[in-house]
């Protein structure tokens, strides 16, 4: 079911995630005078200097601009999705301002407002909600400057912001907390996207299929993983080959290793990090369901 052309699904996702946005700011951030970028750090900033002008109605304010340029941009249906982001976070913002900072410890604000900012945005991503605030004004800021990177014009922006804090509380160590906290955030929110099931990769070119059949039995046998053949063909003879591939678990880099060192010397082989892996030995499809309970046809 959709309520215009956002699906109630998605507006579920909004509400989540900016409720989380909002009550990182609110309880660690705003108490603790540390602007982590984005529209809510200015907001921090303004209120500060204007207490009298809630952290909400700044974002609402600054962003007005930025969603009449969207709309020409970008179109009606993403600057509607924005901005039902934008509205949601200003009116959670300024509904729960009312609440105490959860700590007066600077530095376990940055961590703890930064963490909580980290999965509130992975919730959004999630939803495929169009971005805002910053991240939406540097979308269409790389349309003007076409040889920036998002990322970096992501960077561009939020560092501004955290400039402008130093500057208006006249405190450097501000600037570094909001750094922190930025960090924090990325690190967290790149965690929750991208997984935490973190394996290796290893794919392993033989000297001959008899020590291929080998190496995957050893493997098989004392790591208990699975082995996949994949042929292959070295395009410097043009002969056939075998290729093995095989994941594991971070710690089982060296038993892999040194299984291979004593079964196939003398492999070609090339290990990959992988920030997540499903199927069985590691985590299902669905991580309500173990394992061991799904099917042969939805493994992997």
């Amino acid at each position: 079911m959709k309520i215009g052309r956002v699906s109630l699904k998605s507006l579920l996702y909004i509400i989540v995630g900016n409720l989380g946005l909002a009550l990182a700011l609110d309880c660690f951030f705003t108490p603790n005078e540390i602007a982590a970028g984005g529209f809510g750090g200015l907001g921090v900033i303004v209120n500060y200097l204007a207490p009298r002008l809630s952290v909400g109605t700044v974002v609402l304010a600054v962003s007005v601009p930025v969603f009449i340029w969207s709309w020409f941009v970008q179109g009606a249906a993403y600057t509607v999705s924005a901005l039902l982001s934008t509205v949601a976070f200003s009116a959670f913002t300024d509904i729960f301002s009312f609440l105490p900072g959860l700590t007066e410890n600077r530095l376990l604000a940055a961590i703890c407002g930064g963490a909580v900012y980290g999965v509130a945005g992975a919730v959004l991503v999630r939803g495929y909600v169009a971005g805002s605030g910053t991240d939406l004004l540097a979308r269409l800021l790389v349309t003007k400057f076409r040889n920036i990177s998002l990322g970096t014009m992501v960077l561009i922006c939020d560092g501004v912001v955290v400039a402008a804090s130093v500057l208006a509380f006249g405190d450097i160590e501000s600037g570094i907390y909001a750094a922190g906290a930025i960090t924090v955030c990325s690190f967290t929110m790149d965690s929750v996207i991208h997984g935490f099931n973190k394996a290796v990769v290893f794919q392993v070119i033989t000297p001959d299929d008899e020590s291929g059949e080998r190496l995957a039995q050893a493997v098989m046998e004392k790591l208990d993983r699975g082995v996949t053949l994949i042929p292959a063909v070295g395009m410097y003879r043009h002969s056939d080959r075998s290729m093995l591939m095989i994941a594991v678990s971070p710690k089982q880099i060296y038993e892999v290793k040194d299984i291979i060192h004593a079964m196939a010397p003398g492999s070609f082989v090339v290990m990959l990090h992988a920030n997540e892996v499903i199927g069985e030995g590691f985590k299902g499809l669905d991580p309500t369901v173990p394992v061991k309970n799904i099917g042969d046809d939805e493994r992997i």
